[in-house]
């Protein structure tokens, strides 16, 4: 067993509001996210049903006091030479212990906010463009804490046929071949739920594939005016942890179940 992975499937909660971070962390999500990422991303979602915040350096400071020690995560824009610096400080004075860098294209780039960050926090890196897809080798040997696959920007990036085509093709395969470390992609919500493929059966495909980690979507909060935030997260790690302990033909016929679900889905295929 790898000792860099965690031993349960990771959670973690993009919100700025305070209450519902404390409520999330009682309920044993593993991390808070504030999401910096605004720059040019309604352009590159425009007529992609994604969510895009717009939250600020104040969000993060008042999060921070909702926040245990070690959960705290800011995703901050993309890489640029102009603005990163800058940004990486603000993280961190707000007191950051991770630092997500979204839509990465090189080394260099993954690199240069490394030493930024010069051991001050975690360093995390989402793998959402294709450029990042081609030089996985050489990412994969920087000290990383944890990397995400985001399906919406790379389905875009690829023009692929819907956001779930990475967990049937072997996309996800090869990227986590590459890397050591925790690894995440898409979203969940309580099992039963979630549109337009129940969250259950990406559940399913993220233990089979060996995600770490996932990011609840935004659906996790309205399902939340129903269950409790311990109930939903009890459930989600109870459906991850027996798709886990599940034979090959078990998942062979789950696999097939998901590809069936995704083939069903013509309503829209841009929704995410």
């Amino acid at each position: 067993m790898n000792p860099n992975l965690p031993n349960h499937f990771q959670l973690f909660l993009f919100s700025k509001d305070p209450e519902i971070v404390r409520t999330a962390i009682a309920a044993g999500v593993d991390g808070i996210i504030v999401d910096w990422e605004n720059q040019g991303k309604k352009l590159r979602q425009e007529n992609f049903d994604t969510q895009i915040n717009y939250d600020t350096y104040d969000d993060l400071c008042r999060v921070r006091e909702a926040t245990p020690e070690g959960k705290l995560i800011c995703r901050i824009n993309g890489f640029s030479h102009e603005h990163t610096h800058e940004e990486v400080e603000l993280a961190l004075r707000a007191g950051a212990d991770e630092i997500f860098l979204p839509m990465v294209q090189t080394v260099s780039e993954a690199r240069d906010t490394l030493q930024m960050i010069g051991g001050r926090a975690g360093f995390n890196i989402l793998i959402e463009t294709i450029s990042a897809l081609d030089c996985m080798a050489e990412l994969s040997k920087l000290p990383l804490r944890r990397a995400y696959i985001g399906l919406n920007d790379l389905h875009i990036q690829q023009n692929s046929r819907n956001i779930f085509v990475p967990l049937m093709n072997e996309t996800v395969t090869d990227i986590r071949r590459h890397f050591e470390i925790p690894l995440g992609a898409g979203g969940v919500t309580y099992p039963p739920n979630g549109m337009p493929i129940a969250s259950k059966y990406l559940i399913n495909e993220y233990a089979r594939l060996g995600i770490d980690f996932s990011f609840l979507r935004r659906t996790f909060i309205k399902d939340h005016a129903t269950h409790s935030m311990e109930h939903m997260v009890h459930h989600i790690r109870k459906a991850y942890d027996e798709a886990r302990n599940r034979s090959q033909e078990e998942a062979h016929a789950d696999f097939q179940a998901f590809r069936e679900q995704v083939e069903r889905w013509t309503t829209n295929p841009h929704h995410a």
